[in-house]
């Protein structure tokens, strides 16, 4: 009795105070970044991807920043569907506006600042494996005059972490015109799967996802484990370079070979490709970045002019775009695209391959 009784209490005063184990537990136990009851996304098992609930509204938090988070009925976070759309944004949280409610987002500050209609389908996690299907999916349908391709730092890492040697080099090896996608489970079949397997759950496993006590315990493990880890590893030598870092590594070939698909698919309907890098702490990335730019014939956005000024571009403690960083990243596009000319000929294909 006296155990059930202090299990009871260590429950409560987790669910009221989950910082009190620290930033890195109340992030496990109150993100919404999952597909799992109460999460924002839905798995589809043949394109192996994550996509967001559309028309879903849900308070969100993480590293102590709580913002709304509000799907349009495509699953993107737009406050609502205009078709066409002037812009297409293809990102990660950065343009998802983590931390950020939506009218601090990019994509609502670029079309207040150009009076053009934007799409945003940049979802938390996103790398190329992702943005290029999202635009082969939604590029007909938006039949945008730009697509905007922002490209963050941990991009390359994602796409190690999503695909393996031989799906990379698959890719890496298919002409762009015959890249093809596995056909998408519709998405309210894939609602349904992912509403069984919650309803299938055993009693017990129902109160291991749910109780923080049980999160607790598995956070500490981990924890544990990670420290464990690291001393074992201390102290070994490295002398490999950071294979982020390797433009020859297969994941920036896989990138490379992604932004010339999209620059084709682009194309194809008569929408100008812009390659836009976050890569304030990389100074590398942004160079290759750049010279994939000039091979491909694609404009390059300057965003070095991101970090100057007097307010932060990032939240404390956190890393994403803060409202002042939104709106100054906004203001970069928005000066580019105010110097571009009307809708005309389609740009020329990408390179060969």
């Amino acid at each position: 009795m006296s155990t059930a009784v202090t299990l009871m209490g260590l429950e409560v005063v987790l669910r009221t105070r989950p910082a009190l184990l620290g930033r890195d537990f109340a992030n496990g136990a109150l993100s919404k970044y999952t597909v799992r009851d109460g999460g924002i996304y839905y798995f589809d098992r043949n394109l192996r991807m994550e996509f967001m609930i559309p028309n879903f509204k849900t308070r969100m938090y993480y590293n102590g920043y709580v913002w709304t988070h509000e799907t349009d009925a495509f699953g993107f976070r737009n406050r609502k569907v205009t078709v066409p759309a002037d812009i297409v944004l293809l990102g990660d949280s950065m343009i998802y506006g983590h931390g950020l409610e939506y009218e601090s987002t990019v994509g609502y500050l670029l079309e207040r600042l150009t009076g053009l209609s934007v799409a945003n389908l940049a979802r938390q996690g996103d790398c190329a494996f992702q943005e290029a299907y999202l635009l082969t999916e939604y590029v007909s349908l938006f039949r945008p005059r730009y697509v905007l391709y922002f490209f963050n730092q941990n991009d390359i890492a994602d796409v190690r972490q999503r695909l393996t040697t031989e799906e990379m080099q698959a890719f890496i090896n298919t002409p762009v015109d015959r890249i093809q996608y596995p056909t998408r489970v519709e998405p309210a079949q894939a609602l349904r799967e992912r509403d069984e397997q919650i309803h299938d759950q055993t009693f017990i496993e129902r109160i291991e996802r749910s109780s923080y006590v049980f999160k607790a315990y598995r956070w500490i493990k981990w924890r544990l484990g990670v420290s464990e880890a690291f001393a074992q590893c201390r102290g070994a030598p490295d002398h490999e370079p950071e294979p982020d870092n390797d433009e020859q590594s297969l994941a920036w070939r896989y990138t490379k070979k992604a932004i010339a698909y999209m620059q084709y698919v682009a194309a194809r309907h008569n929408a100008q490709f812009v390659i836009v890098p976050i890569t304030p702490w990389n100074q590398h990335h942004y160079e290759i970045l750049r010279a994939v730019a000039t091979e491909y014939g694609l404009p390059f956005l300057d965003t070095s002019s991101l970090t100057t000024g007097d307010a932060s571009p990032w939240l404390p403690h956190d890393g994403h775009l803060s409202p002042a960083g939104a709106r100054k990243l906004a203001e970069i596009v928005a000066v580019f695209l105010s110097q571009r000319p009307e809708r005309g000929q389609a740009a020329p294909p990408p390179p060969a391959g």
